[in-house]
């Protein structure tokens, strides 16, 4: 087991091991790669704009998502941030701060609905990306949607084979994730899943 990097802690795991009939996988970074790109975005103002304040937030994160829009900016010649006040991480939901006097909320359809944000326009363009098992992050300043970042995170290789496997032994295969219903279900469905708990906070 440890040649293969299992660690199993103690005799009597081995001992009980044999009464699994549920494994429950996390999916960023166990089903996927964890290492996230940005694949689409969408915005009501010029691209640049939308990434230099995106990226002026999340470059404060240290969330994969966060690095993905970081990494995108960089891609598109963004150098410098804007300063940050009352810089906020809001667990499984995203981030929040201040760019001069105005607030910037960058975050899921959660936090939206908690800040009273209306995604009204922008439904379809998010319903369109997470039913491709994209997960989309909105962005927000002074209460206006600016635009919306789509990333994705590739499956890993081996995720399809080892499910299929244990789908075939007869044991229940299960999905955990804080990401949203939609991007969920488009992932367990690729690799074979069919039980999913998504919209989990840390």
């Amino acid at each position: 087991g440890a040649k293969k990097g299992i660690l199993i802690r103690k005799g009597e795991a081995i001992q009980t091991m044999k009464e699994i009939k549920i494994i429950v996988f996390d999916k960023t970074g166990t089903i996927t790669k964890g290492k996230p790109e940005v694949t689409d975005i969408k915005s009501n103002v010029k691209e640049n704009y939308l990434l230099e304040i995106a990226s002026s937030l999340e470059n404060l994160s240290e969330h994969p998502i966060a690095k993905a829009i970081v990494q995108k900016a960089e891609k598109e010649g963004i150098k410098k941030y804007k300063a940050v006040k009352a810089f906020k991480v809001l667990r499984g939901r995203g981030v929040e701060g201040y760019i001069g006097n105005k607030e910037i909320i960058i975050g899921n359809q959660t936090l939206m609905k908690e800040r009273r944000v209306s995604i009204k326009g922008w439904e379809e363009i998010i319903d369109k990306y997470e039913s491709n098992g994209k997960t989309t992050m909105i962005v927000c300043e002074a209460g206006k949607i600016l635009g919306v970042i789509a990333v994705a995170d590739a499956v890993k290789e081996d995720s399809v084979k080892a499910i299929s496997l244990l789908n075939a032994q007869g044991y229940r295969t299960v999905m955990i994730t804080g990401d949203n219903q939609k991007t969920a279900e488009a992932i367990a469905q690729e690799v074979g899943i069919k039980e999913v708990i998504a919209n989990v906070l840390p």
